[in-house]
């Protein structure tokens, strides 16, 4: 079974958010795909957009400079239920560090964490997983 959604990556490198689109649209998974290099433009556009967003998919970067996953994800947490029904978030790091892996973990609003480089067919799976 093919998932095909609205993805919106959030990575302050370049390089990781022109790959991940690609391997997104390239996929079949992808309806469309918005990419911020900042999680605080990111976080002001879902704000200010969130009565006309599409359900969507969010792969965040653990570690960015203006605004880490953790302190997107705090802002997220205030945002109206009904914005928050419409958003799933996967955190993406090559972190081995156990105290962040547990933040992951015990945070309501982080679905999972998957390791970089992004593999398309762990993403499907969880996404999969999710639709059940």
């Amino acid at each position: 079974m093919k998932i095909a959604t609205h993805f919106i990556l959030i990575d302050d490198s370049s390089f990781d958010l022109f790959i991940y689109e690609k391997l997104l649209l390239k996929s079949g998974m992808a309806l469309s795909v918005q990419k911020y290099f900042s999680a605080k433009e990111a976080f002001n556009w879902i704000k200010n957009n969130a009565e006309n967003m599409p359900e969507s998919v969010i792969l965040l970067d653990l570690q960015m400079p203006d605004m880490n996953g953790f302190e997107f994800v705090d802002e997220y947490s205030g945002l109206p239920a009904e914005t928050k029904e419409k958003i799933d978030i996967f955190m993406l790091s090559s972190t081995i560090d156990n105290r962040d892996i547990e933040r992951v973990k015990s945070n309501p609003y982080i679905l999972d964490l998957l390791s970089k480089p992004l593999d398309i067919e762990m993403l499907h799976t969880n996404l999969l997983r999710l639709k059940k």
